[in-house]
């Protein structure tokens, strides 16, 4: 038998999606297309890099911190339901990993993370709840989870007009 734990729900305006400003609700590929510099410079450096009139991972993180102390004081379970950057970010906090890591950690979709706290670091547990052969079935695909990097001989990117990940919304 499963316990049920009852969740007093909590909306967290510092849980909303890193802000992208002129270039929010664009796919990458659109990005590149419109804002070639712009999608370069954050190819270099996701972490610092803003969004013009937007956010950065930095900006995102600072966000959240007062957030991840008060999960910290917390007693009881926490469920956190959140876009994959601000997933990533928190994730990256709690394991321990750098900030610099952050941006580039792998949040899978359709998969619960249980990170269960011990005096140094945290125990974690992965339940997929949607193998990837039924999200396909489903029409759904993996978006992107860490931007591609140019290649080492900086020659440009190139991918199909419909390539599914390259046209997933951007964070």
């Amino acid at each position: 038998p499963v316990d049920w734990v009852q969740f007093r729900p909590m909306v967290k305006r510092n849980l909303d999606e890193l802000y992208a400003g002129i270039c929010d609700g664009m796919t990458y590929k659109e990005i590149e297309t419109l804002f070639p510099e712009e999608f370069a410079l954050r190819q270099e450096d996701k972490l610092t890099y803003r969004y013009p009139r937007g956010e950065s991972y930095m900006d995102v993180t600072l966000r959240l911190e007062p957030l991840a102390h008060e999960m910290e004081r917390t007693q009881e379970p926490v469920l956190v339901i959140g876009h994959q950057g601000i997933l990533r970010i928190l994730y990256a906090y709690f394991m321990g990993l750098s900030r610099a890591e952050a941006p580039y950690v792998s949040i899978p979709l359709n998969t619960v993370i249980q990170l269960t706290p011990h005096p140094y670091g945290c125990h974690e547990s992965r339940v997929c709840l949607m193998k990837k052969e039924e999200m396909l079935d489903d029409g759904q695909d993996e978006p992107v989870t860490s931007m591609p990097v140019r290649p080492h001989n900086h020659q440009p990117h190139t991918y199909a007009a419909t390539d599914p990940i390259m046209n997933a919304p951007s964070c």
